[in-house]
């Protein structure tokens, strides 16, 4: 029993990337606007100083596309991920069922790991980041996201569900 309550302290933070430049023929390298920038680099803060005081993730699971890689690069400014994966299921058109079982297969897979994963931190695109929380709450809203938002969910390996607790909307 004392081990499944420690458990219950994982947080995902599902974060949309920062403003970008106007789409072109090559979606995958559209970069990042100075505003999106400046979008990510508040976005980092406030969760650092709401949920990272340390100013560290255990895994951070970011989309391949340009972006995705510079917003994550602005947050990890101020907070850190012990491992960073690009990942090329959370793309705009991924599928948020598959993405939410494989967050799920990772997290009870690091369960009896030395390296247990507490925190989460996924860095994709509309439409997937409101059809995944969606996803992983089980709970169909369909939340919209503005640039660089975050939500906020704290998940349950037992129930293999998460609850929104917050939801960042940024600038």
């Amino acid at each position: 029993m004392s081990g499944q309550s420690s458990n219950d302290d994982i947080y995902l933070f599902i974060m949309r990337h920062g403003e970008a430049e106007a789409p072109r023929l090559d979606d995958k390298s559209r970069q990042l606007t100075p505003l999106g920038r400046e979008q990510a680099k508040t976005a980092a803060l406030w969760l650092k100083d709401q949920y990272c005081q340390k100013g560290v993730v255990d895994l951070a699971l970011v989309s391949p596309y340009r972006r995705a890689k510079q917003t994550h690069d602005m947050v990890s400014l101020d907070i850190i991920a012990n491992k960073v994966e690009n990942n090329e299921d959370i793309v705009p058109e991924g599928s948020p069922r598959l993405v939410s079982d494989y967050i799920d297969g990772l997290l009870h897979a690091a369960v009896n790991s030395k390296k247990p994963i507490k925190k989460l931190l996924v860095v994709s695109h509309m439409p997937l980041v409101s059809y995944l929380v969606d996803e992983l709450c089980q709970s169909y809203t369909t939340s919209l996201f503005s640039t660089a938002s975050i939500a906020v969910i704290k998940y349950s390996l037992k129930e293999h569900k998460g609850t929104l607790v917050t939801h960042y909307q940024g600038l």
